[in-house]
Formats: C-alpha cells, structure tokens, sequence
C-alpha cells in the first residue's frame, strides 16, 4: 500500500511529530511505501519529497502586527499547500491519506485537493483544534462552552492562545471558518482519536466524530532493553516547560519536599523563570534526548506528569512504562485511563498542590517489593497496550475500512 502521510513538521518537536515518524517506521518494516508531505523547516530531516513541502512560516515568530495580518488568508487555506500537494499528486498516487497536523501551516485546503484525486482521508486526533481555537479548552482543561455561544470570539477576548491578542483572533477566525464555511467531515472518512476521553470530548460537539470515530493508541517502536526494576532515587519530569503542562505547580510542591530530588529534562518559555525561584532539590537538565534522555527515565523511582491541560494520550506516559518506570499523573483529559492507580502509578487532582505532594509521598513510601510490583505492573500494560504490532493490525483495519467504504460512495 502506497501511503501519504501528512504533517505540520518533518523533524520531531512534539509528542505528534514522534508518533508520525514511529508511524513511518512502522509502516516502511510492513513494506508500505510512505510518501511525506510537510511544511519546510530548517529543523527538517532531509527527504527524497523536499520540492514538495510547503512554504508555511510560524504565525507565532511573525514580529508586528501587519506581518500577521498579511498572513491570515494563508493561515485559513494556505493555497501553497494545496498547488504543492497537487503537484505530488500527479507524480504519487497514494491509496490513502492520513493527516496528523495541519494547523497553522498546511491547512484545510488539501482536502479538496485529496478528493480530486480520489484518495480517502483519515486524520489522527492529536489535540482538540476542530472543536477549540486554543486546543487547551478552558483554563483548567475542561471543555469550554463560552465559545460556540459567541461565535469564538470568548477566545479572542481572554487571548487563549499564548496569552497573545492577534494570534487568539487569528485562532478564533480560523475556528469560525471551519466550524460555519468550510465543511471539512465531508472529506473525512476516519478520525482516529489516542483516547476515549477525547473522543467523548469531540462527540459532545458534533456527533459524527462519534460516528466516524475510532480509538487507538499511540505505540513505541519495539525496543530491547535491560530492565531491573530497581526503585531509583529520584522523581523525573521530562517534556515541554510550559504552564500548561504544570510544572510550576510540581516545581512548588518540591519545595515542601526538601529531601527529595526533582530532575527537569526540557525547554520552554517559563524555564528562566523557575531556574530563579525553584528549590535547591530540583536540577534542570535543559533538553535531552536519545540515550541520555532513557538514562534518567531508567534512573528515576517514578515520572510525573503534573499536566494541567487536557492532554491527549502522553507519550510520556507511554515511554515510561515501556522502561517499567510507573508514573504519577494528574487527573485530567487521558491521562487517568493510562494509568490504573495504584497499581500502574498514582492519580492526583490537577492543579491540587497539597493532592500532589500527598501522593508522591505515598509513591516513594513503597518497599523495594511493591515498588517492583507497580513496575512490572507498568511494563505489562505498555506490552498489552502499545506495542506496535497490535498498532499496525488496528491501522490497517482502518485504513481498509476506509478506502472501501469511499470506493463505494
């Protein structure tokens, strides 16, 4: 099968891209051919397909006012996209499409293009950006109401979007446009969502993403390591440093917990900040990755993911279970239906600081022997759930079942 995978980024900057490229990999050792169509970046890994990427500047690095202006025809329906795709089009006829983000980049206006062409299109859910502007929801991850009720402009109003004016009305415009002009379900197929709470989140909204939609996880590309389950001595955190992640509440917490050490592997815009007001017993280790980065994860006695956004499906949490490490999550988007409390890790309440440092006092009172139960525990649910041969089985019953039923239409 020839299939054309679909991207914002062709170099990993996020959890979506990671699963794009694990997708790749999965699908190039089952002998698909994958053709990739992605924005161009300096970041880029090289590509045979480079010609054909789409010229697709940040919104956010845009300085001034006007600049952004200029660029909101091109952030709706960026008509670059669409002239780049058809041109590869007519060199690759790819059985299927499968979208992974497009916003604020390729945009919506390659479906048509996909269409003209007769190729059936499933996308991956990675965040909430067909039914929020922001893809955070409110505040507190709860879906936001506000929105539909004025037109989106409540995004624009509280700048929900990187606590930024123009870029929140460029955000609330582009959700107007697709919410109530450009109706985009008529292209898709399948959606496929990393979690049921998402799923349900997107149904309460429209009920063809009930429909049409379909769960599955994301997976790690199979991997041998040695695994002891030795209790390490030392809470981990790894990822983007940003407030909706939550680490400044984590990084808080840590100073009540003075005799426990808090290691912080990522960068972000709030890491100067808490560089300045975090405790002696939290050492920030800037970004890593690779061997370095499953070092620490290995080394660790539990991660924590304090996210304070609804996350989705956290490769985070998936890593660490693969390394046998449990984790300690908060309760809120998907976060609680990876992890089996007390069992798989902990659970506690978002944005509850005194919750946070209850539970990770009862994680680290674990003996060594029930310590290597949750991680075995751990270890066990990452083989059931996200391994990447029941991953494929899945796809490609997803992938088949759309390309028939478009054949039939």
């Amino acid at each position: 099968m020839k299939i054309l995978l679909i991207n914002k980024y062709y170099y990993i900057k996020g959890g979506a891209d990671s699963v794009f490229f694990n997708t790749i990999k999965l699908l190039e050792n089952h002998s698909h051919q994958v053709v990739p169509f992605c924005t161009k970046h300096p970041n880029n890994l090289s590509s045979q397909y480079d010609d054909y990427f789409v010229n697709a500047p940040e919104i956010r690095n845009l300085n001034g006012v006007w600049k952004k202006i200029k660029s909101i025809p091109r952030f709706f329906m960026n008509k670059n996209a669409a002239s780049q795709l058809d041109k590869l089009l007519k060199q690759e006829r790819p059985d299927i499409a499968h979208i992974h983000n497009l916003f604020n980049g390729i945009s919506l206006s390659i479906l048509p293009v996909l269409k003209k062409y007769h190729i059936p299109i499933v996308i991956t859910m990675h965040d909430t950006r067909f039914i929020c502007p922001s893809s955070y929801f409110d505040l507190r991850g709860n879906w936001c109401k506000k929105c539909p009720k004025t037109l989106f402009l409540n995004c624009a109003f509280h700048r929900c979007y990187q606590d930024d004016y123009i870029n929140s009305v460029m955000c609330a415009m582009e959700m107007f446009h697709k919410e109530y002009i450009f109706n985009y379900n008529a292209y898709i197929s399948q959606y496929i969502f990393l979690s049921e709470n998402f799923k349900k989140m997107h149904a309460l909204r429209h009920s063809y993403f009930e429909d049409k939609g379909v769960v599955l996880y994301n997976f790690l590309p199979d991997f041998e390591q040695n695994r002891s389950y030795d209790k390490g001595n030392y809470l981990f955190y790894y990822g983007r440093i940003t407030a909706e992640k939550g680490i400044s509440t984590l990084v808080e917490v840590m100073k009540n917990l003075p005799h426990i050490q808090l290691k912080i592997a990522g960068i972000g815009p709030l890491l100067n900040i808490l560089k300045q007001t975090a405790p002696k017993n939290v050492c920030f280790l800037g970004f890593i990755s690779g061997k370095e980065l499953y070092n620490q994860i290995e080394k660790a006695s539990f991660i924590v993911v304090p996210s304070e956004c609804a996350e989705n499906n956290p490769l985070t949490i998936i890593e660490s279970y693969t390394y046998g490490k449990p984790v300690i999550g908060s309760k809120i988007g998907g976060i609680p239906e990876i992890i089996d409390d007390g069992k798989t890790g902990f659970i506690f309440e978002a944005f509850d600081k005194k919750d946070l440092e209850r539970i990770i006092n009862v994680a680290l009172s674990l003996s060594k022997e029930e310590y290597k139960k949750i991680s075995i525990n751990a270890k066990e649910f990452a083989n059931k759930h996200f391994n990447s041969e029941t991953h494929y089985q899945t796809l490609m019953n997803i992938y088949n079942k759309a390309i028939s039923n478009y054949e039939n239409i």
